[in-house]
């Protein structure tokens, strides 16, 4: 698990900053900056954007094609772990 963050807020200003200091960066007023628990933060991946469009997933053991064109790559462990190439809608 990750360390708590701590900010550290200048009273007089309300900058922010990550670490304490004795004089304020910003409106420069002495003994201003006191520590405050950061607020939780989403990882960036996870912010919940709307981007990107819906996928539609397709149950492969439903189908009754059971032989499908493969992509061979020419690696051949590759080919051989993904038992003979790569088939549409295949993921690694």
């Amino acid at each position: 698990m990750a360390k708590a963050q701590k900010s550290y807020v200048c009273q007089a200003c309300g900058a922010v900053s990550t670490r304490w200091a004795g004089k304020c960066d910003a409106c420069q007023e002495w003994n201003t900056i006191t520590e405050e628990a950061a607020a939780a933060s989403v990882p960036k991946g996870l912010s919940g954007s709307k981007k990107g469009r819906v996928i539609d997933f397709v149950d492969l053991r439903a189908s009754e094609q059971t032989d499908y064109a493969r992509l061979v790559t020419k690696i051949g462990e590759f080919d051989r772990v993904t038992g003979g190439g790569l088939v549409p809608g295949s993921a690694l």
